[in-house]
């Protein structure tokens, strides 16, 4: 499921929704991380989460965390006009 990226706050939002699509608990992605449902809530609300929270997080989940490049179309779109 790509998504594409604004902001570690939407990517926080995007693994909240595929906890409850996948019916994953906060309590047992904890469990498997080796700390405390307190301590997930702290993780996924910290200023400065980042793809390294996130990789942990879906890994647990049974899921990869893919980073993938592509031209924006502002940028192809002046390419075409050189």
């Amino acid at each position: 499921m790509p998504i594409r990226y604004i902001n570690n706050t939407q990517i926080v939002k995007e693994i909240k929704k595929l906890m409850l699509d996948s019916d994953i608990s906060q309590r047992c992605i904890a469990e498997k991380l080796n700390i405390t449902p307190q301590g997930l809530t702290k993780l996924l609300n910290k200023k400065n989460f980042g793809f390294e929270d996130a990789k942990k997080i879906l890994n647990v989940m049974g899921y990869a965390l893919i980073i993938e490049f592509e031209k924006s179309e502002e940028i192809k779109e002046e390419n075409r006009n050189d």
